[in-house]
C-alpha cells in the first residue's frame, strides 16, 4: 500500500483524482480498474460513510446523500406523473376505475418505476426475510416490532365466503409460511401507502389510492371528521371530492341501467332486505316504525349468444298458457310429470368404466379426490393427476358484469308489492308501459319476455299476479312479459334442510351409534344442541362437507381392509405405494358398494334378522351427501346439464321431507324450460341461471347468491352507520 501511495505522490496525483480519472476518462472505459471500482461501489460507499472522520461530523452533507435525494425525487416525479397512470379525477370517476384498481398491481408498478425508494421503504419497515425468530432483539437490545396483533386481524378476516367455504381449514400451508406471507403482504401495503402519500405531495392529481380509500370510507359511513383528518395527512381525498366521485358514479350507473335495460338483453333479480332505521329522538307514536322493508335488485346482461329474437316469444307463450282464458285446448302443451325429466340428459357410457353410471362416476371421483386431499401424505402426490370430470353440458366461461339498481322502498312480501317492484325495476332499466306515449325512447316489449330471478316466495307471488291479471287486455297489464327463474342458492339451502330433516330432526335418527348426530358430537361437540334444533344453512353445509369427507375416508379404510387384512389402517395401505390406476379402480368399487343404489330395495325386502340396518342407513347417508356435493360441484363448475340432473334427483327427496313447494316449483320450471319454451328462450334461461362474476373456473354462482351477497354488504354497512 505504501508503494502505491508513494507512486501517486510522485505522479502528483491524489487518490480522488486517480479514481475520478479512471471513471470519467473515455480512454479508460472498460478498463479492468474501472470495472473493479464499479463492481465494488457498494463497499466503497459503505467505507466512506462509516469512516471515523465521517462519524465525527454526521450532519455534514455529502455528495452521496445529494445523489440519493435526487434519485428519490426523480423516481417520485416519474410515478406521480400523468404517464404513471395513477391519476384519479373524482369528477369523472367510473366503476371501471374502481373495479380495475389493484393494490398488488400498484405495488408492482411502484417497484419497477421507483426501485430505490421501494427498497429503502422495505428496509425501514423491516422486510428483511433473512432474520429468524431468535433475532427478535437486534444487536443494541432494541425490540423489533412483532406482527402478532396484525396476524390476529388477518385471522379474523380469513377467506370465508357467503356459503361458508372456509379455505383455511383445507389449506396445507404451515403456520410459519402463512405468517411470512401475511407479514410480506402487510409490508407491501405499507410501502404502497407511504409512496402514495409522497406521490400526492409531489403531484396532487396523483391520488388513486386516496380516492379509492375515500370512496370506501364513504361507503362504510365513516364520520366526516375522520375522513377530513385522513385527507389532511394524505391518506384520503376530501369529503367534497368524495361526493363528486359518488355523483359521477351514480350518473354512470343510471346510464348503464338505462342502456342495458333498453337493449332488452338484460335479466333482473331482486329480493327483500330489512333495515332498522333508528331515530335519534324516539317517539311513542312511532316506536315500531323504525324497521323498513326494502327491496334490492341487480341487472345482468344476457350473453352466450342470446339475441332479442330469442326473447320475442311472448305471444307464443301466451297462446300455450293455461292462464289464457281464450286458449284452445289444442294449443295447450301436453301434461308432463317428473318422469319426463329423467330423459332430458340421456345417460352416457364411459369406456374406462362401463359398469358405472354418470352419477357413479362422480361418486368415484369424489372418493378418489377426498383420499388424495385428506388421506395419508403419500396420496397427496396424485392430486394434480386426477382427471377432471366430463361435463354434461358446460356453460362457456365468460365474466359476467353485474350492475346494482337503486334500492326500492317496497315490501315485496305481498303480491301487490311484487307487482310494484317489477314495474319500478323495469323503469330503472328504461322500460315502461308501451302505451305510455309521454315517455321518450320507450322500447316496446309487448312481444318480448323479460327474465326475472328470485326466491321461491317471489316466484309464487309473481305467479299469483299473472293469475289475477290474466283477464287484462294488454300484455303489459297481464304481466305476460315476466318469465320467472328460481334461484339455485335457495334450492341448495332447501337440500341442506332436507338432509337435516332426514338425519337430525327425528329423535330416533340420533340414537344409533353410526348416526349423523354422532358425527356432530365429534366435529362440533359444543353445537350439538344447535344441530338438534335449527342449525341454519351454513352449519349444515359445513357438516355435510366435513362429515362426508370423514365417512368417505372410512369407506376407504373398510374396503382396503376387506381386500387385505394387513391394511387395517389407511397408513398401512399407503405404505404399499399403490399407483393412481389402482386407486381409481378401487374408487370405482367403493362407489358401487358403499353408496345406496337400486340394490338397496332388494336388501330391504329381506327379513329383519337378515338385514344390517346400520349399513343400509350409512349407504343412504353417503348417497344424499354425494347428491349434495354433486349439486354444489355442478353449480360451481357451471355444468348446467349436471345441475339439472341433480335437481331431478333431489325433487323426490324434497317431496318426501315435506318441502312440497320446492319439489313442485322445480318440477314445473324444468318442464316449462325443456318442453314448452322455444329453443332461443330455453337457451337464454338455462345459460343464465348461473353467472360468473370473476370470470374464473369453479367460480360460478347462482343469481340469488349474488343478490344475497349484495344484501349482506348493505346490511353490514348500514349496521356500521
Amino acid at each position: 500500500m505504501d508503494t502505491v501511495i508513494a507512486s501517486l505522490r510522485d505522479c502528483n496525483l491524489s487518490a480522488s483524482q486517480f479514481i475520478i480519472s479512471i471513471l470519467k476518462c473515455k480512454i479508460y472505459q472498460g478498463h479492468y480498474l474501472a470495472e473493479d471500482l464499479l463492481l465494488h461501489s457498494d463497499e466503497i460507499f459503505e467505507a466512506l460513510i462509516q469512516h471515523p472522520s465521517r462519524q465525527d461530523n454526521k450532519s455534514l452533507p455529502t455528495v452521496i446523500h445529494d445523489t440519493l435525494r435526487k434519485q428519490y425525487f426523480t423516481e417520485i416525479k416519474t410515478i406521480s406523473s400523468e404517464e404513471g397512470g395513477w391519476h384519479f379525477g373524482p369528477l369523472h370517476a367510473t366503476t371501471q376505475q374502481l373495479e380495475e384498481f389493484s393494490m398488488e398491481e400498484m405495488g408492482l408498478e411502484m417497484q419497477s418505476r421507483a426501485p430505490a425508494l421501494w427498497d429503502l421503504l422495505g428496509f425501514l419497515l423491516g422486510a428483511d426475510s433473512t432474520s429468524s425468530v431468535d433475532d427478535v432483539k437486534d444487536a443494541d437490545g432494541d425490540i423489533t416490532m412483532d406482527c402478532t396483533e396484525e396476524d390476529s386481524y388477518w385471522d379474523d378476516v380469513d377467506d370465508i365466503d357467503l356459503e361458508g367455504f372456509i379455505i383455511g381449514l383445507l389449506d396445507t400451508m404451515t403456520s410459519d409460511r402463512k405468517q411470512t406471507m401475511r407479514r410480506t403482504a402487510i409490508i407491501m401495503i405499507k410501502r404502497v401507502v407511504i409512496l402514495s402519500i409522497l406521490m400526492q405531495s409531489t403531484n396532487r392529481r396523483s391520488n388513486a389510492l386516496q380516492s379509492i380509500l375515500g370512496i370506501f370510507l364513504q361507503s362504510t359511513h365513516t364520520p366526516q371528521k375522520v375522513i377530513d383528518t385522513l385527507a389532511r395527512i394524505g391518506i384520503s381525498i376530501s369529503t367534497d371530492s368524495i361526493n363528486a366521485a359518488i355523483r359521477s358514479l351514480s350518473t354512470e350507473s343510471q346510464n348503464t341501467l338505462q342502456t342495458l335495460g333498453k337493449s332488452l338483453l338484460a335479466s333482473y333479480a331482486y329480493d327483500n332486505f330489512d333495515v332498522d332505521l333508528k331515530t335519534q329522538v324516539p317517539l311513542a307514536e312511532k316506536s315500531n316504525d323504525s324497521l323498513k322493508h326494502l327491496a334490492s335488485s341487480l341487472l345482468f346482461p344476457l350473453q352466450h349468444g342470446v339475441t332479442t329474437d330469442d326473447l320475442k316469444c311472448s305471444d307464443e307463450l301466451w297462446r300455450q298458457s293455461v292462464l289464457n282464458p281464450n286458449a284452445q285446448l289444442s294449443t295447450l302443451p301436453p301434461k308432463r310429470s317428473w318422469k319426463d325429466l329423467l330423459h332430458i340428459h340421456p345417460e352416457s357410457t364411459n369406456n374406462s368404466a362401463p359398469q358405472l353410471s354418470r352419477r357413479d362416476r362422480f361418486n368415484a371421483w369424489m372418493f378418489l379426490k377426498n383420499l388424495c386431499e385428506h388421506g395419508p401424505v403419500y396420496f397427496q402426490q396424485f392430486q394434480s393427476e386426477i382427471p377432471n370430470l366430463d361435463a354434461i353440458e358446460e356453460i362457456s366461461l365468460i365474466k359476467m358484469s353485474i350492475t346494482a339498481a337503486r334500492a326500492m322502498d317496497i315490501n315485496n312480501s305481498t303480491v301487490s308489492g311484487n307487482i310494484r317492484a317489477v314495474m319500478e325495476l323495469l323503469g330503472q332499466g328504461g322500460i315502461h308501459d308501451p302505451t305510455d306515449t309521454d315517455i321518450v325512447d320507450n322500447p316496446d316489449i309487448s312481444q318480448y319476455v323479460v327474465l326475472i330471478h328470485g326466491d321461491l316466495g317471489t316466484g309464487e307471488r309473481l305467479q299469483a299476479a299473472q293469475l289475477r291479471r290474466s283477464l287484462e287486455a294488454t300484455s303489459w297489464n297481464r304481466f305476460q312479459h315476466v318469465v320467472f327463474i328460481p334461484g339455485l342458492f335457495h334450492l341448495k339451502m332447501a337440500c341442506a334442510d332436507a338432509i337435516w330433516r332426514i338425519f337430525l330432526q327425528p329423535l330416533a335418527a340420533r340414537e344409533d351409534e353410526t348416526s349423523l348426530m354422532r358425527d356432530v358430537t365429534q366435529l362440533r361437540p359444543k353445537e350439538t344442541g344447535i344441530y338438534c334444533s335449527k342449525p341454519g344453512f351454513r352449519r349444515m353445509h359445513e357438516l355435510i362437507a366435513h362429515a362426508g369427507i370423514c365417512r368417505r375416508l372410512d369407506c376407504w379404510r373398510v374396503h382396503v381392509a376387506s381386500m387385505d387384512p394387513s391394511y387395517a389402517r389407511l397408513d398401512a395401505f399407503a405404505a404399499s405405494e399403490p399407483d393412481l390406476q389402482k386407486l381409481t379402480s378401487i374408487a370405482n368399487e367403493i362407489a358401487l358398494n358403499y353408496v345406496a343404489n337400486y340394490k338397496l330395495l332388494r336388501t330391504r325386502r329381506k327379513t329383519r334378522e337378515q338385514r344390517d340396518m346400520q349399513y343400509e342407513n350409512a349407504l343412504l347417508l353417503n348417497k344424499y351427501f354425494l347428491l349434495y356435493e354433486e349439486l354444489s360441484y355442478a353449480m360451481n363448475h357451471g355444468d348446467i346439464g349436471r345441475v339439472e340432473t341433480s335437481i331431478v334427483a333431489w325433487i323426490p327427496i324434497l317431496k318426501a321431507t315435506g318441502k312440497h313447494k320446492y319439489a313442485t316449483h322445480m318440477t314445473n320450471f324444468l318442464i316449462q324450460t325443456h318442453f314448452v319454451f322455444p329453443a332461443g328462450l330455453k337457451h337464454a334461461v338455462r345459460y343464465h341461471i348461473l353467472v360468473n362474476p370473476t370470470g374464473k373456473p369453479m367460480k360460478w354462482r347462482a343469481v340469488d347468491w349474488c343478490v344475497e351477497l349484495n344484501n349482506l354488504f348493505m346490511k353490514v354497512h348500514q349496521l356500521s352507520c
